[in-house]
């Protein structure tokens, strides 16, 4: 377990030393993006801001059918000298929903750890803004899975579909630095 743990951290250190260098993971840049999907909320917003290279700090804001979706996390850039960049990402806040078409039963919003990776594809046009999908899968909390077990058991609701187990999401970021 050391070792591995001792092997990430000097593969993490070496990303950082690589010359290759995008505004959009530049230390102090910030952005603002508009999406879909968990980072940002459900169908809403998420605001970054880079602490040092390739180091994003972010939180997301929307509305998740249900209600306000918000989650929080990293993403860890790997430098790359392309066009694009894929990243790491871990994030914690909502994680599932249940939708309950009669708002007498049942349902409600379910926080959790989620994890996943992602790319950024940097505009060509506009220096710091950028296109950002990912997949992510959710650790879905106990609660969650207790909520679930009632609706199979009881014989007054049934459950119409199970969530997948990746989720996908998507936005376009814009920068709101001064470059």
């Amino acid at each position: 377990m050391k070792k591995n743990l001792l092997i990430l951290s000097a593969f993490l250190l070496g990303l950082g030393s690589l010359s290759a260098q995008h505004l959009s993971t530049s230390k102090g840049q910030s952005s603002l993006g508009i999406g879909l999907g968990l980072p940002y909320g459900g169908i809403g917003m998420k605001l970054g801001y880079n602490t040092s290279d390739h180091v994003t700090f972010f939180g997301g804001l929307g509305y998740n059918m249900v209600g306000i979706g918000a989650n929080g996390g990293i993403q860890l850039s790997i430098p790359s000298e392309k066009q694009s960049e894929f990243y790491f990402t871990g994030m914690y806040g909502y994680n599932s929903v249940i939708i309950s078409k009669d708002n007498s039963v049942m349902g409600g919003i379910f926080a959790g750890p989620s994890f996943g990776i992602g790319l950024k594809i940097n505009s060509m046009s506009t220096k710091g803004n950028y296109w950002d999908v990912g997949l992510l899968g959710p650790i879905r909390s106990q609660k969650y899975k207790n909520a679930i077990q009632e609706i199979e058991r009881s014989r007054k609701m049934r459950l119409e579909s199970k969530p997948w187990p990746v989720l996908f999401y998507f936005g376009y970021n814009y920068s709101i630095s001064k470059q």
